[in-house]
């Protein structure tokens, strides 16, 4: 397990700091930005890099933006009782956009003012047939949601795995379920469980009465065993998103599904150990 950061600031802003990341010798990548004569700076570096240290102050002296992020070994994985899965690949947006419509078309219930979407009632509606190059997972922009191709699906039936439905992911022009990916959806959900060190910056919904957290990115997220299901795909109970008009619960897999992920190779998700306590 590796803590590392992607730091991210506007040169032109902070130039200060921008010499020093070049001082320090530090790999970087400049995105112009309009107006701007060097751009955007942004660069990814591990907490037990030598440079971590003065990079972290400079962090605190200019406000750059830093978001904590940590990699796990396959063999974490593998030796994990439970993995959160967590969509890499994004592609497309639900339709239709205008006026984010999809939202009243897809889903029964949607909270005015937290965003949290919890009851599905119609297949999402996507423009084309996805890109997916490698990928065997995919989510869309806007919607945390997961889409697979057919053959996951059909090793999910040759392996009995438990937990998950699906739904067609309908092409919204010619109205009809696309003929190479799905929707997995996941009606098995924990019991509450989620630790209170793990409870951070906790935002209850005026309108819903339901508490959102925010991302979980340092390290194991902690859970209580006794909370967990008797299925191989399962939500957790509590909601993540706080600071946003988003609204989402993480997906656990079993260990025997997540053998199964890594001996096929697939890509488009990534998979994150948890501590049962």
């Amino acid at each position: 397990m590796e803590i590392y950061h992607k730091v991210a600031i506007n040169a032109d802003h902070s130039p200060e700091f921008y010499a020093r990341i070049k001082h320090l010798g530090i790999e970087h990548k400049i995105s112009p930005l309009p107006g701007q004569k060097i751009g955007g700076v942004t660069f990814r570096i591990p907490e037990p890099d030598p440079n971590w240290a003065e990079v972290q102050r400079l962090i605190d002296v200019y406000g750059a933006f830093d978001i904590i992020g940590t990699d796990f070994s396959t063999e974490e994985m593998i030796n994990s009782e439970w993995n959160r899965l967590v969509p890499l690949h994004e592609w497309g947006y639900p339709q239709p956009e205008n006026k984010m419509q999809w939202r009243q078309a897809t889903y029964q219930d949607i909270c005015p003012k937290c965003g949290i979407r919890d009851t599905q009632k119609a297949p999402f509606r996507i423009k084309k047939e996805p890109s997916l190059g490698r990928n065997h997972f995919f989510a869309l922009y806007w919607a945390y949601v997961l889409f697979c191709r057919f053959d996951v699906l059909e090793a999910f039936r040759e392996n009995k795995i438990t937990g998950y439905d699906t739904w067609d992911a309908i092409l919204h022009s010619a109205n009809q379920p696309s003929s190479t990916v799905t929707q997995l959806a996941f009606p098995v959900i924990t019991q509450p469980g989620l630790f209170d060190e793990d409870k951070k910056r906790p935002e209850k919904c005026a309108e819903c009465g339901i508490t959102k957290y925010a991302h979980h990115r340092r390290g194991k997220l902690r859970y209580k065993r006794d909370a967990l299901q008797d299925s191989d795909f399962q939500l957790i109970n509590e909601w993540f998103g706080s600071g946003s008009h988003v609204g989402f619960r993480e997906i656990l897999v079993s260990n025997r599904l997540t053998r199964l992920i890594i001996s096929k190779g697939w890509r488009g998700i990534t998979l994150r150990p948890i501590e049962l306590v």
